[in-house]
């Protein structure tokens, strides 16, 4: 799974209205669904980082580390990692970045050198990674692999990361002291800044309030299991048998701790 440079990109109209992305509209609207489950996480104030909370990070690792660290209070209805992943700036000559997993389960974050040089680029390209691996965590996948990285594109707005994306994914060559520009995604231009209008839209209509805690964990925990309801159910019977005058959200939150504790080993 990587994040690839563009190369010229046919770009609709900026005064495209909700009607022109109806299919971005209805992934939005699915993903915000299943992340802002709570009263937190629809404090407006709050939603969206900057590129100036980035202004004293270098390290890519730090800039990670405050990714996750806003995703738990945006997005608790997705299983945001606890570790930070190991982060190389590598050469990547046909991608800008690359989120992997090995066997064993260990996550690496590679960023292409040449974009390192661009603080906001390099930002840009982690914010994706980053996202990548939330979903994954999460078990949110799909089998198209170009619209798994569509969502990924997505989910970047839905946990309020769109203005640090929107701030480095592409560079003119002007902008660049004669430098070849980039563009990074998946998305056309009209598209980004459809979804960051359509989340903040989201946000202040009411079309989505957070759901009662014994839902939310329902929904956290077949996520976890990639949408099979068997294993659920098997983990729930285990929790029971060892915890039988538990309440359903007791139970719900421990099998949910168990399965997260088992993969971050």
């Amino acid at each position: 799974m990587y994040l690839a440079v563009a190369k010229s990109p046919v770009q609709p109209s900026h005064s495209s209205s909700l009607s022109t992305f109806p299919d971005l509209a209805t992934q939005l609207l699915e993903l915000a669904t299943q992340a802002w489950t709570t009263e937190e996480s629809f404090q407006q104030s709050q939603f969206l980082l900057n590129p100036a909370d980035f202004v004293n990070i270098t390290a890519p690792t730090q800039v990670i580390e405050v990714l996750i660290r806003h995703a738990r209070r945006i997005v608790p209805g997705f299983s945001v990692p606890q570790m930070i992943p190991r982060v190389q700036v590598v050469s990547l000559p046909a991608a800008a970045g690359m989120f992997k997993v090995d066997e064993e389960g260990w996550v690496t974050i590679e960023v292409g050198a040449n974009f390192f040089q661009d603080k906001l680029a390099a930002q840009a390209i982690l914010v994706h990674e980053v996202c990548h691996y939330i979903l994954e965590n999460s078990g949110i996948r799909k089998s198209d692999v170009n619209l798994n990285e569509r969502y990924t594109d997505l989910c970047m707005f839905i946990c309020g990361f769109g203005e640090i994306f929107l701030a480095g994914y592409r560079r003119d060559v002007a902008q660049q002291n004669y430098h070849p520009g980039h563009r990074l995604g998946y998305l056309t231009d009209a598209e980004y800044h459809f979804a960051q209008r359509y989340v903040m839209q989201l946000r202040q209509s009411g079309e989505i309030s957070p759901s009662k805690e014994l839902d939310r964990l329902k929904k956290r925990l077949l996520n976890l299991c990639y949408g099979d309801q068997k294993m659920c159910s098997r983990l729930l019977e285990y929790e029971r048998q060892k915890k039988p005058h538990q309440s359903d959200v007791e139970l719900y939150q421990d099998a949910i701790d168990h399965l997260e504790g088992d993969r971050s080993r």
